[in-house]
């Protein structure tokens, strides 16, 4: 433990901590969260009841993630419907999708709705620990979401999510397990959502080396945002061909402040990237995933959907972190 800072607290908890609690009020009433926050300046919101997933990301006080019109909702509240996704879908700085489906909805062997179930998923034996490692206080939370089917799928994601005292970043470490004697296909994409002041015209995004294409007619350009624009449509991108170890960065130069994600691409081989420039839901979303853009049935009829062999398991390593000044962005930029 660091005895000389120790020294000059009451309690740790002046600089960094985790607190937990239960919402009360409105379509997130009774919903669990946990709020990180340390002596950098991050601060970030566990929602244990959705997946484990992230809500809001601030640094120093500025917001970093996009949240939508609707709110954080329930899960109770959600529905598998086709054509409910866009009435409840919180957003947040990260959404899990998956395991079922990460596309749009489908049908036929069964009902995968948009981007899948799985952030609707509450963890079970989830909990919080802060602890000294040497000269370090960490900030740990854990636990596991199972999405299983009677007659079918008996899939388990083990998640644990990581900060320091003084880090500008924050590591998600995730197991995925297949408990049935059966193999199972899976999809999985990690939807994280960047919003506004962070996401303003002129703010750029980068990505490692890889092929880039569009995924529609009006996707022309993923490296420049632009005013929010009333009315407009969607930009999708589909990069494919990284190294061992993808990054994707988005910076705002005014601002001097850049947020990135780094990830390993054994098991999650591409990125898509949502450039939505529409009033009120202005968002840039980098999304690592083990799909090529599509739905469960379109994947399954292409052959190109991912399995996990019956009793066994993968493991995917993720970071997001904070870049300061422009100094640190240029370089981190310029090593990508």
């Amino acid at each position: 433990m660091n005895i000389g800072l120790l020294r000059q607290l009451g309690s740790i908890d002046q600089l960094a901590g985790i607190r937990e609690s239960r919402l009360l009020n409105g379509p997130s009433g009774g919903v669990r969260i946990a709020e990180f926050y340390n002596a950098a300046g991050l601060r970030f919101t566990l929602v244990p009841d959705r997946c484990m997933d992230i809500y809001d990301l601030s640094y120093k006080g500025v917001n970093v993630s996009f949240q939508s019109k609707n709110g954080l909702t329930a899960p109770q509240l959600c529905s598998a419907a086709d054509g409910e996704f866009t009435e409840q879908w919180p957003a947040g700085m990260l959404v899990t999708c998956g395991l079922d489906n990460v596309g749009e909805h489908a049908s036929g062997d069964g009902i995968y709705p948009i981007h899948g179930r799985i952030s609707n998923v509450p963890a079970s034996a989830f909990g919080t620990r802060t602890f000294w490692a040497g000269e370090d206080y960490r900030l740990r939370a854990s636990g596991e979401m199972r999405q299983t089917c009677l007659y079918g799928r008996n899939l388990a994601l083990q998640r644990t999510v990581e900060t320091g005292l003084n880090d500008r970043s924050l590591t998600i470490h995730d197991t995925i397990t297949n408990y049935d004697a059966a193999d199972e296909p899976y999809m999985l994409l990690y939807h994280f959502n960047f919003g506004y002041p962070l996401l303003q015209e002129g703010t750029r995004v980068e990505i490692s080396p890889a092929d880039t294409h569009g995924m529609n007619p009006i996707s022309n350009d993923h490296r420049h945002m632009t005013v929010p624009v009333d009315g407009c449509g969607e930009e999708l991108f589909f990069h494919t061909n990284l190294g061992s170890r993808a990054c994707g960065v988005i910076w705002n130069e005014q601002l001097e402040l850049g947020a990135y994600i780094a990830f390993d691409t054994k098991n999650l081989p591409n990125l898509v990237e949502w450039k939505m420039m529409k009033s009120h839901d202005y968002v840039l979303a980098l999304e690592p995933c083990n799909t090529r853009g599509v739905n469960r049935t379109q994947a399954v009829e292409n052959g190109n959907i991912a399995v996990l062999p019956a009793y066994s398991s993968i493991e995917n390593h993720l970071e997001l972190g904070i870049l300061d000044g422009l100094g640190e962005i240029r370089a981190f930029v310029k090593n990508i």
